[in-house]
């Protein structure tokens, strides 16, 4: 009989064979917290990130577009409308988004992985662009925003509210938060662009017209949500669906390359044990 110390130990990717979730939900889990982590201190230059945001409010002006102080003004005394566009900047991200990432796992495990890539080559991107281009929100361009962050010189009077802060019980800028948010993290709006790639992974699964309508509209949902609580300028917007598209493309690019190259990037301790998990699946 051999004694335990004998008895030959599983194999690494056996035992992630057999606990292949919470080996992906460790993985991940640690992936999205390094990035909120680096996200949340990647810059403090509150004077570039004030002079940023100005400058995206001279290019919209310029091209046509710079609507978000007008929107806002519209649904000022309106409540209900508030509450929703509240509603749909906190719930439909974070909480939405964590629920269809399992959904997706569970039921439909090749699109998820797909989008899983996406989503982390987004993030990459973003971090970058989040050291280079620190942009403070539109709901700081205000007088208190400018004395908060002591922001010398004349303030711009742009007529934005911070909805959350005013009317939210929850918000993603709460105290307890602070290490991982950034608030001069607002370019490119991964608030959007994540949400826009998760809907493209609804409608991957479903393949149907309901997730199509999923696809369209919970991101036209967020573009609002995010530009009527001024968390966001259009800008951000259209920089984050540029980011999340990169992510796509990244990923479908990942998806094709062959197997076998991937085996002989393996560590050579880990290939025989990684060749025969992939000819058992």
């Amino acid at each position: 009989m051999p004694t335990a110390l004998q008895t030959e130990r599983p194999a690494p990717l056996t035992w992630l064979a057999r606990h292949r979730g919470l080996a992906e939900f460790g993985i991940v889990g640690g992936c999205l917290l390094i990035y909120f982590l680096v996200r949340g201190n990647v810059v403090d230059e509150p004077a570039a990130a004030f002079a940023h945001a100005g400058g995206i409010v001279d290019l919209e002006k310029r091209l046509g577009f710079f609507w978000e102080p007008g929107w806002q003004r519209a649904i000022a005394a309106d409540r209900f409308q508030i509450d929703l566009w509240n509603f749909v900047y906190f719930w439909l991200h974070g909480p939405a988004i964590v629920v269809v990432a399992l959904w997706l796992y569970f039921r439909h495990r090749p699109v998820y992985g797909f989008i899983r890539n996406a989503f982390l080559v987004s993030a990459l991107i973003a971090l970058f662009l989040y050291a280079v281009y620190p942009v403070a929100p539109p709901r700081l361009m205000t007088a208190s925003g400018f004395h908060e962050y002591g922001i010398s010189g004349p303030v711009p009077n742009y007529g934005f509210d911070d909805t959350m802060r005013q009317y939210s019980a929850v918000s993603y800028q709460a105290e307890s938060l602070r290490p991982f948010v950034n608030p001069f993290a607002a370019v490119p709006s991964l608030h959007l662009g994540w949400v826009l790639l998760i809907g493209i992974g609804v409608a991957l699964a479903l393949r149907n017209r309901v997730g199509l309508a999923i696809a369209v509209v919970w991101p036209v949902l967020m573009f609002f949500g995010i530009t009527l609580t001024a968390n966001h300028f259009i800008f951000d917007a259209i920089a984050g669906v540029a980011v999340a598209l990169a992510g796509l493309a990244a990923a479908f690019g990942l998806e094709r390359i062959p197997p076998r190259t991937w085996l002989r990037l393996t560590p050579p301790f880990l290939r025989q044990e990684a060749a025969r998990l992939h000819d058992g699946d």
